[in-house]
């Protein structure tokens, strides 16, 4: 896939190379790039195990973005990529990890779930090794225990507050219509789910929106009767769920069994669930929820046509986001001009670019500067509030 015909219509801004000491740590020396100098990037991700449906489309579309920078004439370097199968362990994505310093890698795009991105940071943590991830969303990912920010780890994805929070504003807003009472189920083993709730929380009470219960479940949980007979018993016209699609498939259907005809509410982590096989999409009309871009622009489009026409599959949010995350880190090696990490770390806090999903900066924690959207779904087809 050739994006020298997209990326002209949305105008690349020049990234800033940023790369001196700013105080702290000594740089590491590193290597002076050359043009036509040849570099590897990895990538740490699950390929295998229950939550490959989400690390598979991230590792091809990482593929595709690597193409498109080598085949594109003014890129300055070749990139080699080298991937790393973690499974959804954090153990494994600590020993992809060791394995991917071991092959000279300058830089990671990954990992894909909150729970890898905590044990990959505090791994990375004393090698500044560059991570930008697309889809690890947990608040404290980016930040070091004492509340400080990691030098190196950056993500293009919001994190957990801004997801719940932005769904919880729509409702306060009034986009979202007819919310009287909330009841708000939360997957109690999930870093992602517990931190989409806190935010969702609190901007529900400041917006005085009636939450009428709150219950949380176990991962892996598959028979929700109890859960849904305690909503019913809740008075509740609107359920939030902050959880993954497989999950939301089945909670959704047994919601709809029992006779449940209220109002749905999530975040990006909804994103896909009309495309699971033989799944009946109008279960899921009138449902809402939050993500990171606007998928109608032409640029997306030709991406997922791209994407399509190579794997013979449909991406999915994480997919798309990735394509961003892999430019904005080879922007940042060539603007640092060195495979000193710290130089290239030091690029990408100064990010300026605008990509296929939106214009990329970074705030003083490394999380994006970005505004989200609010998706539904209408008609059995993914549609926007606007």
């Amino acid at each position: 896939m050739n994006y020298k015909k997209v990326l002209s219509t949305i105008a690349v801004a020049s990234m800033l190379a940023a790369c001196g000491n700013g105080g702290g740590n000594t740089p590491s020396e590193g290597t002076t790039l050359k043009d036509g100098d040849t570099i590897k990037i990895g990538f740490i991700g699950p390929k295998t195990g229950k939550t490959s449906a989400y690390g598979i489309p991230v590792a091809n579309t990482i593929e595709l973005a690597v193409a498109d920078y080598n085949n594109d004439p003014n890129s300055k370097y070749k990139v080699e990529l080298v991937s790393e199968d973690s499974r959804g362990s954090e153990q494994e994505a600590i020993n992809a990890y060791q394995k991917l310093k071991g092959e000279g890698v300058i830089g990671i795009v990954g990992p894909v779930i909150t729970a890898e991105g905590g044990a990959l940071g505090e791994a990375s943590k004393a090698d500044l090794m560059p991570i930008v991830s697309s889809s690890t969303s947990g608040d404290n990912l980016t930040l070091n225990a004492d509340g400080s920010t990691r030098a190196n780890y950056f993500r293009t994805c919001s994190n957990d507050s801004m997801g719940g929070k932005t769904i919880a504003k729509a409702i306060g807003e009034g986009k979202v219509p007819n919310v009287k009472k909330v009841a708000i189920l939360t997957n109690s083993d999930s870093d992602y789910s517990i931190g989409c709730t806190e935010s969702f929380k609190a901007q529900a009470e400041a917006d005085k929106t009636q939450i009428v219960l709150e219950d949380s479940y176990p991962d892996g949980q598959k028979d929700f009767k109890t859960y849904i007979q305690k909503v019913q018993s809740s008075g509740a016209d609107t359920v939030y769920i902050p959880d993954y699609y497989q999950t939301i498939s089945v909670m959704v259907k047994q919601f709809k069994d029992a006779g449940f005809d209220g109002t749905f509410v999530g975040t990006d982590g909804w994103d896909g669930v009309l495309e699971i096989e033989g799944i009946d999409k109008s279960l899921f009309n009138g449902a809402y929820y939050t993500n990171t871009f606007d998928d109608r622009t032409d640029e997306v489009k030709s991406y997922v046509k791209a994407y399509k026409d190579k794997y013979g599959s449909d991406t999915n949010m994480f997919g798309t986001m990735a394509y961003d995350a892999t430019m904005v880190l080879l922007k940042a090696i060539e603007a640092a001009g060195t495979t000193s990490p710290e130089a290239i770390n030091k690029a990408l806090e100064a990010t300026d670019y605008t990509g296929i999903t939106g214009h990329f900066a970074f705030d003083k924690q490394h999380n994006p500067t970005k505004d989200l959207v609010v998706k539904t779904i209408k008609d059995e087809k993914y549609s926007y509030l606007d």
